[in-house]
């Protein structure tokens, strides 16, 4: 078994191909680990300085691990390319390219659903429910949610792709809208950095399956070593004290 698997590997060699499976832990001590991840997205991702859920849950894993982290902020897209051509050694995403990178472990997850304005008494159960009203969304949320499609988009008395949640606070608060559908988390983060002392405008009529967050990992052996730093945050508390950072308690 062990002859066939060098023979394996030494033919793949052969030809210019290392497999990810096949690599060493050779990650040496003290070299950080450059993360390419999207552009300012709070309570997930902030910049300047990095931080945010998402990314002080990468960080602590690592540190777990003895590992340092680097973040590099860029357009979806563009973290792609930057993954792809080896100038970061992973990136935060929930769909990966398998043949680009390896699956880590769930370390986080993103909460989609539909709020409604606070005094709402609509019966709103799903995204059919909304037939007629003024709905905002998110930049591509019919290309990310699988809860909604161009067909339900029609049945919209009209829909708006909101980009500043500044905004669509009081967007809300003065009825502008009757439903947005996207992460009530962010929307919550942005009522408290906006008006955290005047009433809550919104409140969520339903909540989606949270997506869940990984790393696509270049190299097998750091994937091993951040899901064993991600294995050991959830015996403890830490994701829940990384939360309290962003969201305070309702």
């Amino acid at each position: 078994m062990r002859r066939g698997y060098l023979l394996l590997v030494g033919i793949l060699a052969l030809f210019g191909v290392q497999p990810l499976w096949a690599e060493p832990d050779t990650w040496q001590q003290g070299q950080p680990v450059i993360v390419g991840t999207i552009t300012h997205n709070p309570p997930y991702v902030l910049e300047d300085p990095s931080s945010g859920i998402d990314l002080d849950m990468v960080a602590e894993a690592f540190s777990h691990a003895g590992l340092k982290v680097e973040f590099v902020h860029a357009p979806l897209s563009r973290v792609q390319v930057l993954l792809s051509s080896g100038k970061v050694d992973a990136m935060t995403t929930f769909s990966t390219n398998e043949d680009l990178c390896i699956n880590s472990e769930i370390f986080s997850y993103w909460h989609d659903g539909i709020s409604v304005p606070i005094e709402s008494m609509d019966p709103i159960a799903s995204v059919q429910d909304l037939k007629g009203m003024r709905v905002g969304m998110f930049p591509g949320a019919v290309d990310v949610l699988k809860e909604l499609t161009p067909e339900d988009i029609v049945t919209f008395g009209s829909s708006v792709t909101v980009y500043n949640r500044g905004q669509l606070i009081r967007m809300m608060l003065y009825r502008r809208l009757d439903a947005y559908i996207g992460d009530y988390w962010a929307l919550e983060y942005a009522y408290q950095q906006l008006a955290a002392d005047q009433p809550r405008p919104f409140k969520v009529a339903v909540r989606f399956p949270p997506t869940p967050r990984r790393l696509c990992v270049r190299d097998s052996a750091l994937v091993k070593r951040f899901n064993d730093g991600v294995k050991a945050l959830a015996e403890g508390d830490v994701a829940e004290r990384i939360r309290a950072r962003y969201l305070k308690e309702k």
